[in-house]
């Protein structure tokens, strides 16, 4: 099918998108979904921005990403929608870690910072240090589906992530400054399938739309 246009979402900062913001009537949406995975810059994990620790394939509707070892790779879109999520389903189980790292994040040999770590009792100053953010999951089974969304409509962005359609609560987290892109953690032998919003998300939270790509320059 042809390639959609470009548009700018007059809703976020600036930020240019190859896709067109949902309609009442669903058709906007479906349309969306359609750029994400046939558009000129479709949505993906980003070679460049990753570990050599890590092996990804890029299909068309989604992507692959193994490791043994840990390492983290980043998508190759900043999040400038207003709200935005993607999902991972286990093909082989592992320990992995879904979530978001700000644009000067290059740490690819290590895991992203677990949301829920609570030994630096300084909560300001354990943020104010970080360039990552993420849901650690060590015991989630081949089948799971594990979401993560970002929201900047409210005052400050929310990070939120989900398991199985279900809301993660004591993971959530608030007032990330700066620049992100989706990112993943993995090893252990673990096997993700990750959808950017190729290909239908069942689990996405009401109002939230899959990834989208920017036209910004990470």
């Amino acid at each position: 099918p042809p390639s959609l246009p470009p548009y700018r979402n007059p809703q976020t900062m600036g930020g240019i998108c190859c896709c067109l913001s949902a309609s009442p009537e669903g058709m906007g949406m479906q349309r969306m979904e359609e750029s994400v995975r046939t558009g000129p810059y479709p949505v993906r994990g980003d070679k460049k921005r990753k570990s050599a620790n890590l092996e990804v394939e890029n299909h068309e509707n989604y992507d692959v990403i193994t490791g043994s070892f840990p390492g983290t790779i980043c998508c190759n879109t900043i999040l400038e929608q207003t709200r935005a999520y993607y999902e991972v389903t286990v093909v082989k189980e592992g320990v992995f870690c879904l979530g978001v790292a700000l644009t000067t994040f290059k740490e690819f040999d290590s895991f992203l910072t677990n949301a829920t770590d609570k030994t630096i009792k300084n909560r300001e100053l354990r943020e104010a240090d970080r360039k990552s953010w993420g849901y650690m999951c060590s015991d989630a089974k081949a089948g799971d589906v594990l979401g993560c969304s970002y929201d900047l409509n409210d005052v400050k962005p929310v990070l939120r992530f989900y398991k199985n359609g279900k809301r993660i609560k004591a993971a959530e987290v608030v007032g990330i400054k700066g620049d992100v892109c989706p990112a993943l953690s993995v090893s252990g032998d673990c096997e993700l399938k990750v959808n950017w919003g190729g290909e239908e998300q069942n689990h996405r939270p009401e109002k939230f739309e899959p990834v989208v790509r920017s036209m910004s320059v990470i």
